[in-house]
């Protein structure tokens, strides 16, 4: 209880953000990837480097553990690893997936990594950036991760491309969204492993933990360090959970939704504490740097405007405050909205570190600013890792961790931009101090709030303060020019390369204007999340958008087109097919029961635009209004 209480009461302090303001960063010396240079170590050296453990889960708020004000949610084994970690209690993250991912990889704000969308080939992380598994794996460490990546499916993006030697994930930001296996939900899926499609048996997440713990079982005996990134898709949408974990739940009284998804969070809390038990059972514990993170705030809070609380009736609340004998007053801690928000309950998330051999303070809070941008120079620190002129925007945690020292005072901002390209009137928000300057939404205008006084940021004070508004809106302005100040180019997949071909092309990479003309809802499985609420059965309200990419070599090509991908075996129900290169239009019958139309094409070495899709128009008049191909097979041929 000492703990419980420690952690509520001090986790108050100030809040802010992803971003670092660009007068306030150490460490942005620009350099050109091929001049990083890892610094030379002895053998014995690398031997004895930790080990390192990343643990992320997805769309997972501060609300959804039950230290945190959550007296349903079951999360136990989590609590215990927090108790024997240090907590950074003012921890933040983007209030989305693919631009969290890219900030954590890379050091830089997302924006500067050209990653600020989930979808809309602006997920992609460029392999122009020097990212932790490559720089781990320059310094001896043999890499691997389990379960989402979200930050590119096509070479050169791919995580075995950067940095990863094993390599085990689904598809897309989610499970049964375009880029994964046809027709996976969870259960018993088909996975890529190493970029090759293998069928498994069992939960996702049960899944992405035993392989991980078969991991670290075949590490024990060799001299190298490892470096385990476990990037759980869950609790991301579609909530499903095995029906064990989800009918303690529902014996409460809680709808499906809110009992899957709770279930698929006490599904982690079980194989977190498997895990660890490994680690102890290989005598790599006491090695081994164990870190605990989220992605983002909680979806469950997004979805209800702030807090799942509403979706509980009240008889069925009395009745689990009487079982529990907690009063039922949060289920997002008291913060302000969720995912996607640029209120707190979107981006400020726990973070646990522990190394029980690394000479670590004992554990404790640590309420200082910090984000997802210091873990890459905090590991290489406590990795004893030297890196030469590396272009960050993070600092190293590592006095706090080591020293308990002060960490340097920053102004944070965060935005989310879900757009086609970045726009400043997006959705922001100036952190400094306890001040929050927030822009929450684009066509609206800016709050300040104290959250000393005002956690749940509810209380306007911007009249009251017209010189902090000044002042904060000019911080503002400088982070903006410093987080796109080098522009924002389009990140293109390379087709026909030796590394990947043929290269599989889907809708969730085109260059749409919009998010609701992206194929990235789930769209298999048997609930609501399933068969006629995804985009699989409503193809036509799509329209047909380009893919930016590359072409590696010139010479033949084939562009294999297909409305639902291959697994599917979906006949074309139209007469045409046709593939637009560069803006020049090639036409082709459809054969009576065709599942796919090949083009046989000559392409030149460079960029590349291509719009593909099918109508009953024998010419390119129908582009506005046709049915668009959901899936590219493009396939360099030999000479």
């Amino acid at each position: 209880m000492n703990l419980l209480k420690s952690l509520m009461n001090k986790k108050r302090s100030t809040i802010s953000f992803l971003f670092i303001c660009a007068v306030a960063v150490s460490g942005c010396n620009a350099t050109d990837k091929s001049k990083q240079k890892v610094a030379e170590e002895s053998s014995s050296k690398q031997q004895t480097r930790p080990n390192i453990i990343l643990l992320m889960t997805d769309d997972q708020g501060y609300g959804d553990f039950s230290m945190f004000n959550n007296p349903i949610v079951q999360t136990p084994q989590i609590e215990k690893l927090a108790s024997q970690s240090q907590r950074f209690t003012n921890f933040h993250v983007d209030p989305t997936c693919s631009p969290t991912r890219s900030a954590l990889m890379s050091g830089k704000y997302s924006l500067r990594a050209g990653v600020w969308h989930t979808v809309m080939g602006r997920h992609m992380l460029s392999d122009k950036h020097k990212i932790l598994p490559e720089l781990l794996k320059d310094a001896g460490y043999n890499t691997a991760m389990f379960g989402k990546w979200h930050l590119g499916e096509n070479y050169p993006f791919r995580p075995q491309d950067q940095g990863f030697n094993h390599v085990l994930i689904h598809g897309g930001g989610g499970v049964g969204q375009s880029p994964d296996y046809w027709e996976n939900d969870q259960f018993d899926d088909t996975y890529y492993l190493n970029g090759e499609e293998k069928k498994y048996k069992g939960y996702a997440t049960d899944i992405w933990f035993s392989e991980a713990i078969n991991f670290v079982q075949e590490q024990t005996d060799k001299d190298s360090p490892f470096f385990l990134y476990l990037s759980l898709n869950a609790p991301h949408i579609p909530w499903r959970a095995p029906e064990e974990y989800s009918a303690p739940y529902k014996a409460l009284g809680l709808n499906d939704d809110l009992s899957n998804f709770y279930g698929m969070i006490t599904n982690i809390d079980d194989n977190v504490a498997k895990l660890r038990k490994t680690l102890v059972n290989e005598k790599v514990n006491d090695n081994t740097i164990f870190i605990f993170m989220t992605d983002n705030g909680s979806v469950a809070a997004a979805k209800s405007n702030g807090e799942p609380l509403n979706w509980i009736p009240k008889d069925v609340q009395l009745a689990i405050e009487a079982k529990t004998g907690k009063k039922l007053n949060t289920l997002n801690d008291y913060m302000r909205e969720g995912k996607a928000s640029v209120y707190d309950g979107g981006h400020r998330v726990p973070l646990f570190i522990s190394w029980p051999n690394g000479n670590l303070q004992a554990p404790a809070n640590i309420n200082d600013l910090t984000a997802h941008i210091d873990l890459l120079p905090t590991i290489l620190d406590l990795a004893n890792i030297n890196v030469k002129d590396l272009d960050i925007d993070g600092t190293s945690l590592v006095p706090a961790l080591r020293n308990a020292e002060k960490l340097p005072n920053r102004s944070m901002v965060v935005t989310n931009q879900r757009v086609l390209n970045p726009d400043p009137q997006r959705p922001y928000v100036v952190m400094q101090g306890n001040w929050r300057y927030v822009h929450a939404v684009q066509t609206g205008g800016t709050e300040l709030f104290d959250i000393t006084n005002d956690p749940g940021q509810s209380n306007d004070i911007a009249t009251q303060h017209p010189d902090k508004v000044a002042e904060l809106a000019k911080v503002y302005e400088k982070w903006w020019q410093h987080a796109i100040g080098k522009g924002t180019p389009t990140t293109r997949p390379i087709i026909g390369s030796t590394h990947e071909n043929p290269s599989r092309l889907t809708g969730m990479d085109w260059l749409s204007p919009n998010t609701d003309q992206v194929p990235w809802w789930p769209g298999f499985g048997n609930d609501k999340w399933g068969k006629g609420h995804g985009w699989v059965g409503n193809e036509e309200k799509f329209m047909v958008s380009p893919w930016a990419l590359k072409v590696a070599e010139s010479g033949n090509y084939t562009l294999s087109l297909y409305l639902h991908d291959k697994p599917a075996n979906k006949v074309i129900p139209k007469n045409f097919a046709h593939v637009q290169i560069n803006g020049d239009v090639t036409t082709m019958p459809i054969p009576k029961g065709a599942l796919s139309v090949t083009f046989n094409v000559e392409l030149t070495k460079g960029d590349l635009d291509l719009r593909a899709w099918f109508d009953d128009k024998s010419d390119a008049s129908g582009l506005s209004k046709g049915l668009a191909a959901f899936y590219v097979y493009a396939e360099k041929l030999k000479n």
